[in-house]
């Protein structure tokens, strides 16, 4: 038993009409002047190609739209209401072509954005609240993960524009530089080493850690530097979240590492003490990434833009 098709039956109506929307406006400067010559010099065109126009008009919707006198021409009853179809076509366009024009223009569209701990919370509360204010009619999605993860949602298309570290491989990825960010050692205030003007990484290992979970670039490049003293780590407790590790150092179950400026954000001086690290590996800079700057929509230029200080060669 088969099914017939709503399509099976379908017959065409009549032929497909098109209608110029240039032909609309000029059809109703003819009707404000009542005269295809004045119509014609307002368009910088000539009279008879203004007729030409107006008859094929007329052709395609199989309706006279103008009587011509001898003092020029008037609507006839389908002409008048063919202005106003034509008026309000010709508003929509209008629109249409100013609405489009910001998102081609970055005022108007949406950026899709990835970015690590560091950067949401050491420095994008300040610097995405100016960029919505400067972009009103933008929306910002933005999503907290890893440096690794957002490398690899970039070259996916799953993200517009990233911010990661820029110790994390990213080859094939333009890139520009956001901000430099210095690791610190973060101790309870009765700590041996609260209160030193700094601490070399080496200085810490005789002491408990609570350290970031093993896919964060902080605890790889501890993990590194530990290894290149041929030491190890005396890790107590991992932690995600630069909040658990702030209530854990502070509860005293040890001493963790963290940046300047994430520990800045939070730190209430709540029983803790920041040391800086004086290790050369301690500094590190968050970058811009995306796959082609001149391939991203408008807005999520802007977005660069706003945030970078000079966009830096593909990695």
């Amino acid at each position: 038993m088969g099914y017939a098709s709503s399509f099976d039956s379908y017959q065409p109506i009549g032929k497909i009409v098109r209608i110029d929307p240039t032909t609309l406006t000029i059809f109703l400067t003819v009707v404000e002047e009542q005269s295809l010559a004045r119509a014609a010099e307002r368009h910088f065109m000539a009279a008879s190609a203004v007729s030409k126009r107006i008859s094929d008009l007329e052709d395609a919707l199989s309706a006279r739209l103008l009587d011509r006198h001898s003092g020029g021409v008037r609507p006839t009853a389908a002409g008048l209401e063919l202005v106003e179809y034509a008026k309000g076509i010709v508003d929509l366009l209008q629109r249409l072509r100013a609405d489009m024009s910001q998102y081609s223009e970055g005022t108007k569209g949406d950026v899709r954005v990835y970015a690590n701990s560091t950067s949401i919370v050491g420095f994008l509360d300040q610097d995405l609240p100016a960029f919505l204010r400067r972009y009103p009619q933008v929306e910002v999605r933005l999503e907290e993960w890893s440096s690794p993860y957002i490398v690899r949602s970039l070259k996916d298309g799953l993200a517009d524009v990233g911010l990661f570290w820029a110790e994390t491989p990213h080859a094939g990825l333009d890139t520009a530089p956001y901000r430099s960010a210095r690791l610190v050692i973060v101790v309870p205030e009765r700590h041996a080493l609260a209160g030193k003007t700094g601490v070399h990484f080496a200085d810490t290992l005789d002491f408990d850690h609570v350290a970031f979970h093993e896919g964060s670039m902080i605890h790889r490049l501890s993990v590194q530097a530990a290894e290149a003293l041929q030491r190890t780590i005396q890790t107590r407790l991992q932690v995600t979240s630069f909040d658990a590790m702030r209530t854990m150092v502070s509860a005293g179950v040890g001493v963790g590492i963290m940046t300047d400026f994430t520990v800045a954000a939070k730190h209430n001086r709540g029983g803790l003490c920041i040391v800086p690290l004086l290790d050369d590996w301690a500094g590190m800079d968050v970058i811009l990434g995306y796959r082609d700057y001149a391939a991203l929509p408008r807005a999520a230029q802007q977005f660069v833009d706003h945030l970078s200080t000079g966009r830096l060669p593909t990695g």
